[in-house]
C-alpha cells in the first residue's frame, strides 16, 4: 500500500465523529455515589448521555438506587434523625423505637426511588435521570440544579413539569399511613412527609451537580 492511500485513511480515522464514545452515560455508577456514599444512579452528564432510555432501564435505575448497598446506612441516617427529634413517639426512645423508624425511613425511601424513578416515568413517558450541566456560572448551575424537580424531560426530549416527582412522591406520602402508627395519619402528615421529600429530593440535585467539583477540590483527581 502507498503512502498516500495510508495518509488518506488515516486522515478518515481521525476525523471519524467522536460523539459516540462521549455520549455513553446511560446511567450513573457506583463510583458516582455523592460524599462516596449516597447513591447515585440518576446522574449524567447532559453532553455525554444517551438521548432517551427505555422503561427496563427507568426501572434498573429505580431498583440500583433503592437496593444499593449503601441505600441501607442512609436510610438509617435518616432513622436516627427522627428518633433524635422522637417522631412519631408512640414508637419509644429505645432500640426497638430507632428499629421501628429504620424499617419506616426504609420504605419511604424505596416507595420514592420505585414510584417516582421507576412507575411515574413510565406511565407518563418522562424520563427520571438528572442531566448535569457542570458549565455556567455557579447560580445558573445552581437555580438549574434546584428547579429539576419541577421541570423534568420527557422521552421526546421535551421539557416538562416533574409530574413524576409529585406524583411517585404523594403516593409514598399516602401509603406511609399503612406502616407509621395511627395517631400520626393524616391528610396534613401526608403533606408534610411529601413537602419534606420534595425539599430533600432539591437539595440531593444541588449536590448531584456540584459533587464532582468538590469531589475535585477535595481529592486533586477528576
Amino acid at each position: 500500500m502507498s503512502l498516500w492511500p495510508r495518509a488518506a485513511a488515516l486522515l478518515v480515522l481521525l476525523s471519524a465523529p467522536a460523539w459516540p464514545e462521549e455520549r455513553t452515560q446511560l446511567m450513573g455508577t457506583p463510583e458516582g455515589r455523592i460524599f462516596w456514599v449516597i447513591p447515585n444512579y440518576r446522574t449524567v452528564d447532559e453532553a455525554r448521555s444517551i438521548h432517551a432510555i427505555s422503561d427496563r432501564d427507568k426501572l434498573r435505575i429505580a431498583t440500583k438506587d433503592s437496593f444499593d448497598p449503601y441505600a441501607f446506612p442512609v436510610a438509617g441516617v435518616f432513622a436516627g434523625i427522627s428518633h433524635l427529634q422522637n417522631r412519631d413517639p408512640s414508637w419509644g426512645r429505645g432500640p426497638e423505637g430507632f428499629g421501628k423508624r429504620y424499617l419506616g425511613a426504609l420504605a419511604d425511601q424505596t416507595l420514592s426511588n420505585m414510584l417516582s424513578e421507576g412507575a411515574f416515568p413510565i406511565l407518563l413517558h418522562q424520563d427520571p435521570r438528572f442531566f448535569r450541566l457542570g458549565r455556567g456560572s455557579i447560580l445558573h448551575r445552581l437555580g438549574y440544579a434546584a428547579t429539576r424537580v419541577l421541570v423534568t424531560r420527557g422521552d421526546d426530549g421535551s421539557a416538562q413539569f416533574n409530574a413524576s416527582e409529585f406524583a411517585g412522591n404523594a403516593v409514598m406520602a399516602g401509603a406511609s399511613s399503612f406502616y407509621y402508627p395511627q395517631q400520626d395519619r393524616g391528610v396534613d402528615d401526608a403533606a408534610v412527609k411529601l413537602g419534606v421529600q420534595i425539599g430533600v429530593d432539591m437539595v440531593g440535585n444541588i449536590f448531584k451537580e456540584f459533587w464532582p467539583d468538590i469531589k475535585r477540590k477535595l481529592t486533586g483527581r477528576p
